[in-house]
């Protein structure tokens, strides 16, 4: 009887693996790859059956983002993540991310006591990023496809609008709350000064008023309003690139192979690599010396140098420099900042430049044809928001129309210049343009805080009034993968070059450089040639070149290009005026006749 039982039961757990089998196409699969393996004759049969069948497997889903403190190469906090995923029935590891740090609003020689709040802050940043990876954005993402970064990056920006209303209204009822109180203890102070006054009587009424200073407010066009971002903002961009670089491992490609993918739709055929714009000296408004109007000083190979040849050079112009500095005052003067560049004592933007120059010459270059030189300009930060002018230099203030001139100057007397990054603030929009008139056919003109982030940009229409040769991306606060690439392609259709930048605070990550390759990238701004988390980013371009070469899909960037940008056209005159003319023009039109 029970012999039985075990027959009828072994029957029926065969029809149900038949079944099962059948329902999921098993037998028919194990056919096709059986008749095309004896076919193709692989040396390496199990091998052959496991990338097949793996073509077959489910997508990998996201399982669990774990986020912990990790530390930049300045020693601050900064945000690990790890994308975990469900592989093959198996949860593994995908990918570990440490972000960069964003960068500080804070000149380098501000005072004790606001320097450590901006610590308190970033502190506070970072930890309200960890607890919102591991708690919401864990949630919201789990079971997603990893390479549908459109997709993550929507959930998570979603998250973050249903974050930023919570904290609004937290910030609204605050703000009542502290009217409310301005407001009862301004009547208490209202009636003890109603009661001094009647004590002082009419004599105080004939005092005569102060005299006014000599002083007067300055006139410009005031700066936007900062964008409040909620505590924790760096969360968003850090689960946006890891997420990235996670779904390049599930593809089994490189990181800048997926980011292509994700803006083309494939994988090109070539990739080219961007020129590095790196920097030498930094001067500006944080470094000793008078001269303000230039932060960095940046040399740039020319187009068509190979990298491996282009980074010799570099590290042959930055170590003559350093030399140069040494014989003139010793070892303190090759101490380098926070992004590996030397901060000499300048008064003029001549000095850098006559040294560079002299480095270039001195490595058996041509200044001007096989090297060029970019100054990052910092605009904002040389502006003095008392005088309502540009502070170039200590003691020299200028206003925007003299500022167009002193650039349109310097750039005549050094036509190696070709590039220069926010030579003014973007409220200028007038001198802005006007400056581009007469610069952009030889000199690129690129705009770093001169646009909101990509965010906000993807969404503003792009007018006549403001343009730009170029625009600096970087990989911070709420930029996530999606909204930068939608906006590198929104700025190249409108003849913009692309410059992926780095921050302040870098750390060894090297996405930087993989997604400066994967949008085809123009130049990749990544500091001086030293320093680890700086070398690392030039390491993994050299890397790729050499990977592009021996795959023989390397391409060569296209010669520099200058488009002209023109300003807008006047508006046309209304019916009625166009025909008239000013009286001193009639008069000679007169006499001509």
């Amino acid at each position: 009887m029970s012999s039985t039982r075990e027959k009828r039961e072994l029957y029926e757990a065969k029809q149900r693996a038949v079944k099962y089998y059948n329902e999921n196409g098993v037998p028919k699969k194990i056919e096709e790859i059986m008749n095309s393996m004896f076919y193709d004759n692989p040396p390496d049969v199990y091998g052959y059956l496991s990338k097949y069948f793996e073509s077959l497997a489910k997508p990998p889903t996201v399982s669990k983002i774990t986020a912990r403190q990790a530390y930049d190469s300045k020693g601050q906090p900064t945000v690990q993540t790890e994308v975990y995923g469900t592989v093959k029935n198996e949860d593994k590891l995908l990918y570990t991310h440490v972000s960069s740090t964003t960068n500080s609003s804070l000149l380098d020689n501000v005072r004790v006591e606001e320097r450590e709040v901006d610590d308190q802050q970033r502190q506070e940043n970072i930890s309200a990023a960890i607890n919102i990876l591991n708690s919401d954005i864990n949630n919201r993402i789990h079971a997603t496809d990893p390479t549908q970064q459109d997709e993550v990056d929507r959930v998570i920006m979603k998250l973050y609008e249903e974050l930023k209303v919570i904290e609004d209204e937290r910030l609204a009822k605050e703000a009542e709350e502290m009217i409310k109180e301005d407001g009862e203890s301004s009547h208490r102070e209202d009636d003890k000064a109603s009661v001094a006054s009647g004590k002082k009587g009419k004599n105080s009424a004939n005092a005569s008023p102060k005299k006014k200073g000599k002083s007067q407010t300055a006139v410009y066009v005031p700066d936007e309003p900062k964008e409040k971002l909620i505590c924790g903002s760096n969360a968003f961009t850090a689960i946006s690139q890891a997420t990235c670089c996670a779904a390049a491992q599930v593809k089994h490609i490189d990181i800048y192979e997926h980011v292509a993918c994700l803006r083309h739709g494939e994988i090109p055929e070539k990739f080219s690599v961007p020129l590095p714009m790196v920097t030498i000296i930094q001067s500006g408004r944080a470094a000793p010396g008078k001269l303000n109007c230039v932060k960095e000083f940046m040399v740039i190979p020319k187009h068509d140098m190979p990298l491996k040849k282009s980074m010799t050079y570099i590290q042959q112009i930055y170590n003559y420099v350093a030399k140069q500095f040494f014989a003139k005052g010793g070892t303190a003067t090759k101490l380098v900042n926070d992004i590996g560049a030397m901060c000499p004592t300048f008064d003029k933007a001549e000095q850098g430049l006559d040294l560079l120059q002299e480095a270039i010459t001195n490595c058996g270059l041509t200044v001007g044809e096989d090297f060029f030189i970019g100054l990052n300009c910092a605009g904002p930060e040389m502006f003095d928001y008392e005088k309502g002018k540009y502070e170039v230099m200590v003691g020299i203030a200028k206003v925007a129309d003299d500022l167009v001139e002193f650039w349109c100057d310097l750039l005549t007397r050094y036509p190696s210049i070709i590039a220069i990054i926010d030579p003014m603030r973007k409220q200028e929009e007038e001198h802005w343009m006007r400056l581009c008139d007469k610069i952009s056919d030889r000199c690129l003109v690129i705009g770093s805080r001169a646009y909101h982030r990509p965010g906000l940009l993807k969404d503003e229409e792009l007018t006549d009034n403001f343009k730009s040769s170029g625009i600096a991306f970087k990989l911070e606060q709420l930029n996530t993968v999606s909204d930068i690439l939608t906006c590198v392609k929104k700025m190249e259709e409108d003849d913009n070059q692309i410059v992926m930048s780095s921050c302040q605070g870098e750390t060894t990550d090297t996405f930087l450089a993989d997604f400066a390759v994967g949008v085809n990238a123009r130049f990749i701004k990544v500091g001086a040639p030293v320093r680890g988390e700086r070398t690392v980013q030039i390491n993994r371009l050299l890397q790729i070149e050499e990977q592009l070469e021996m795959k023989d899909k390397l391409k060569p960037l296209e010669p520099n290009a200058f488009p002209h940008i023109a300003p807008p056209p006047l508006p046309e005159p209304e019916e009625g005026e166009g025909n008239a003319q000013p009286e001193e023009e009639a008069k000679k039109d007169g006499k001509k006749k």
